[in-house]
């Protein structure tokens, strides 16, 4: 199986204004068995040197070229923004609190969000919506042009899988610090309140650009446009070399693309960054057993098994080789750990029905299949399923 990929913290009291509860994730790449997967980037230990490999060319495709984009630019009404609802106040700190005030009321600034949707600071401010990295970009921008110092911040969460057209998406959690003589508020559109414990890491504005580039270059993917995600994934890289999911990911262009040699050393390039990379380890490790390497991939096999284990459709493919074994109470035991780990995907729901229909467990089918068909998409064939009939899922 291949895989590619508001809380205050100190500051002045102020009055509390409305915060948006708005989902902050975005997306980036890695594939998984017959699918693929996209994957946010990991914290990064602190590397010495690293000898990474050149780029190598796309053998049969016509390089696109990728324009440089400026995240922070400020747009005409986003100055007329600031003149009226920051620049009022006189102190920083002042300042501070209007900046996230305006941003974060609705009634000032209305802002939908759509996990689909990375964006600059300028779209996102004109379109009132993106996904965290564009909200994070916009208030970033705005705090810097209203003379206030903010920065990027990467939130280690657990990996969130879901599907799309084929493809696995995890994501992970980026957000928006402002700091004014050290204190620190945590602007997060989510809404959630992340503990102290949490891990979390500041990232440059180039690793930011980098995720910009590489989102872009996941969504290509998603489409097999195997020409356009290259030229983003190497964008990505050129903006910051040493990030290990650029180079998972770009392997994962490489190995559709049929070369194998380019896709191995793009997975030892991301491996050498980061030792704890599960993607590329998985990835290397189906290169390794399908050249008969068993001595390699023997090394990465407590790596690869942990992570598996962690991802729902790995547990789902292990579900359908019970089934087709006629194993039907292991397969709707290995669906409870997979629907544990996401309960919204209806394909998980609907295997276990289907196994509960084939050990005799109606009473049980009948709540799964209920669910299947609530969580399934208009078109499915499991909004015409019933206990009597159940028409196999389209790969």
């Amino acid at each position: 199986m291949e895989h590619f990929y508001q809380h205050r913290q100190a500051g002045p009291a102020r009055p509390r204004g409305p915060a948006a509860s708005l989902c902050c994730l975005h997306r980036l790449t890695a594939t998984l068995l017959m699918s693929l997967a996209v994957l946010l980037s990991a914290l990064l230990p602190g590397c010495a040197t690293i000898d990474l490999p050149p780029v190598a060319p796309l053998e049969g495709h016509v390089l696109k070229p990728i324009a440089d984009v400026d995240l922070h630019q400020i747009s005409p009404p986003m100055r007329s923004f600031l003149q009226q609802y920051v620049a009022p106040y006189q102190s920083r700190a002042d300042r501070s609190w209007a900046l996230v005030w305006s941003l974060l009321d609705r009634n000032i600034l209305p802002f939908d969000y759509d996990p689909q949707l990375t964006l600059t600071a300028g779209d996102t401010f004109d379109r009132g919506s993106g996904n965290c990295l564009a909200f994070s970009s916009l208030f970033i921008a705005m705090a810097r042009a209203a003379g206030l110092d903010a920065w990027y911040q990467e939130v280690e969460v657990p990996p969130q899988w879901s599907s799309s057209n084929n493809t696995l998406l995890v994501s992970l959690h980026v957000n928006a610090v402002l700091e004014h003589r050290g204190d620190q508020w945590v602007i997060d559109v989510s809404g959630e309140k992340f503990t102290s414990s949490r891990r979390t890491r500041r990232i440059s504005d180039d690793e930011a650009l980098a995720q910009y580039y590489n989102n872009f270059g996941a969504e290509a993917l998603t489409r097999d446009d195997l020409a356009l995600a290259y030229a983003y994934f190497v964008k990505a890289i050129e903006t910051e070399p040493v990030l290990a999911y650029l180079w998972s990911n770009l392997g994962v262009v490489y190995s559709r693309n049929g070369q194998v040699d380019a896709a191995r050393r793009s997975y030892q390039a991301a491996i050498a960054i980061n030792p704890a990379q599960s993607i590329a380890a998985n990835n290397l490790f189906l290169i390794y057993q399908s050249e008969g390497d068993l001595e390699a991939a023997r090394r990465l096999q407590a790596q690869v098994d942990r992570h598996r284990r962690k991802n729902p459709y790995y547990l789902y493919h292990l579900s359908t080789e019970a089934m087709a074994q006629g194993r039907y109470a292991e397969t709707v035991d290995i669906l409870d750990r997979a629907i544990q780990l996401n309960d919204k995907e209806y394909a998980f729901h609907y295997q276990r029905a289907r196994a509960q229909v084939l050990s005799g467990d109606l009473e049980n089918a009948g709540i799964s299949l209920r669910k299947a068909i609530d969580l399934a998409p208009a078109d499915s064939p499991v909004q015409t399923a019933s206990l009597d009939f159940m028409p196999e899922l389209p790969e």
